[in-house]
């Protein structure tokens, strides 16, 4: 007997990430085979967040003096290593290292190993941290919209993203709440959006706004005009303007969360009514094929969707059915990337049978 509907959605529902986002944990995550003999290092513990422009302490063990970082950063286009990064203080079984203010942030996530470079280059596990900025040292971080913080999604190895659960409104005050924004020369907040360009703003908040406090950024995004940005997903950044340093892209969604209420198929073409779509919407169409469920969407090997969108509007899209579909029950999930915790369609609407 073939499954119910409801079978069908239990068994997406352990699949509910987005092809291609594990690629980017993978290069996070990948250890190197031991050398015979040599002393392989193990990382126990790393702070939660670590701070450009200051030190912070990795414990473990196996360390030894040819031991260096490798410090990964999360970024749009992929972890970027910076390093190696030498230790200020060694210890067997502890490493302090010393971030500069002006590293990158990238998207918020680090990665971190240590290579004994001694030891035939061993190479410990990777732990993931949130990646932020030391006041003192004149960088910012962004640490909550809205009053909502970073997501513990976020040093997830399948996202290692920095994001949070929020959805903010063209139209409405944005609040952005971290710590080391410049009061003295002001700042800048770009938009980073399913828009022309890629972005809106940058938003100036300059000495005399009063939006704006050393801890707190507040001001109106627009909802009409150049600046205006397009629902779907986002990712907020701050610029100090004094010296250029800049928070990390924090990921949150713009408009509405995305949602998938009903989908209808006709002549091969699948329309899908909901919320938040955007020109970045990726697609997962799973499909009953026999006693298997197979996922015939998502992000081919160099990112672009396997299923093309024809059509998109912030509440419908339409695609056309891929040659790998047969008749039968289907289910729509639509992802809204980077991060797709919390920007993630769910819910009996994306059922539908394929004629």
């Amino acid at each position: 007997m073939k499954p119910t509907w409801c079978c069908l959605v239990a068994v997406f529902l352990l699949v509910p990430v987005a092809p291609g986002a594990i690629a980017h944990s993978q290069i996070l995550s990948g250890d190197t085979a031991s050398a015979a003999g040599a002393t392989t290092p193990s990382i126990s513990s790393v702070p939660p967040s670590v701070q450009v422009g200051d030190p912070f302490t990795i414990d473990g063990s196996g360390f030894t003096s040819g031991s260096v970082v490798s410090f990964l950063v999360s970024t749009a286009g992929g972890p970027l290593d910076i390093g190696p990064l030498i230790p200020t203080s060694i210890q067997s079984d502890a490493l302090s290292v010393y971030l500069s203010a002006s590293l990158l942030q990238g998207e918020g996530v680090a990665g971190i190993q240590v290579v004994n470079t001694d030891q035939g280059h061993t190479v410990s596990n990777t732990v993931l941290t949130l990646l932020q900025g030391a006041a003192s040292a004149g960088a910012p971080t962004l640490a909550q919209v809205d009053g909502v913080g970073i997501a513990s999604s976020s040093l997830d190895p399948v996202y290692a993203v920095a994001n949070i659960e929020t959805v903010v409104a063209p139209g409405s005050e944005v609040i952005l709440s971290g710590q080391g924004y410049d009061t003295t020369n002001g700042v800048g907040v770009d938009l980073f959006c399913a828009c022309a360009g890629g972005k809106v703003g940058p938003f100036f908040l300059l000495p005399s706004n009063s939006g704006l406090s050393s801890t707190s950024l507040s001001f109106t995004l627009p909802a009409s005009g150049s600046d205006a940005p397009s629902v779907g997903p986002g990712s907020f950044q701050v610029t100090n303007l004094g010296n250029g340093y800049k928070t990390a892209a924090v990921a949150v969604a713009v408009g509405a969360r995305v949602t998938v209420t009903n989908v209808t198929e006709q002549g091969q073409v699948v329309t899908v009514d909901g919320t938040g779509f955007s020109n970045l919407t990726v697609i997962n169409l799973f499909n009953l094929q026999g006693n298997a469920v197979v996922n015939l969407g998502g992000l081919s090997a160099n990112g672009s969707p396997k299923i093309p969108l024809q059509s998109v509007t912030p509440t419908s899209l339409t695609f056309a059915l891929p040659s790998g579909a047969v008749s039968g029950a289907a289910f729509v999930q639509a992802l809204n990337p980077p991060f797709v915790p919390f920007d993630a369609s769910s819910g009996a609407g994306g059922a539908f049978t394929i004629n």
